[in-house]
């Protein structure tokens, strides 16, 4: 058999995720109503979601010249999702901060506005239940869905303007162990993919 000159075959056009994601909280899914959740917001620049994992190759006297199958233990991961929030409402403010929201007494502020503030604890309703990033499959046209446990946004807020532009704020939010979780060796989160049938 000749070796091919691409990657491409009768199944590449099928596998692409395709198109910007689309972000969700508390996603669920039921047998009957299939998946729910809450649309965190309009996005710009997409979505990014990152699995970052960290090993060790372990010290052994002998070995140190290259790497030995079978000699690494993993360190650490952490996964993230990476949202350029468009839509900017005063909860979009209130979570990139972990903060508290109340609405203006008439004398700290007008009253209709809302009084956005830094928290110095954070407290438990501070992480989301989940968030989600929800992609498209090309040869399903059925959701990708990451989801990420237990999820804090810890980017801060950053908010730029400029003439003939709308403001952009990244959130980064951050997946978080049970400790369920942490006791099973389970990380917190995981990702959904569909199964493409074969030609």
């Amino acid at each position: 058999m000749a070796l091919k000159k691409t990657g491409y075959s009768e199944t590449t056009a099928k596998n692409y995720v395709i198109n910007a994601a689309t972000v969700y909280t508390s996603i669920a899914y039921e047998d009957v109503t299939g998946f729910t959740g809450t649309l965190h917001g309009a996005t710009s620049g997409g979505v990014t979601l990152t699995v970052e994992q960290s090993y060790r190759d372990i010290e052994v006297d002998g070995t140190s010249h290259m790497k030995v199958k079978g000699n690494k233990v993993l360190e650490s991961a952490t996964a993230t999702v990476t949202a350029n929030m468009k839509e900017i409402t005063a909860e979009t403010i209130r979570q990139s901060l972990n903060g508290a929201i109340a609405e203006a007494s008439g004398t700290d502020a007008p009253t209709g506005y809302k009084v956005i503030t830094t928290k110095r604890y954070l407290d438990e309703g501070d992480y989301l239940n989940n968030i989600a990033v929800v992609g498209t499959l090309s040869g399903t046209n059925e959701p990708v869905i990451a989801i990420l446990d237990n999820a804090l946004c810890t980017s801060g807020l950053e908010m730029a303007t400029e003439d003939n532009n709308e403001t952009v704020i990244e959130q980064v939010y951050e997946a978080h162990a049970t400790v369920d979780q942490l006791d099973a060796d389970e990380f917190p989160w995981r990702i959904l993919f569909p199964t493409v049938t074969a030609v």
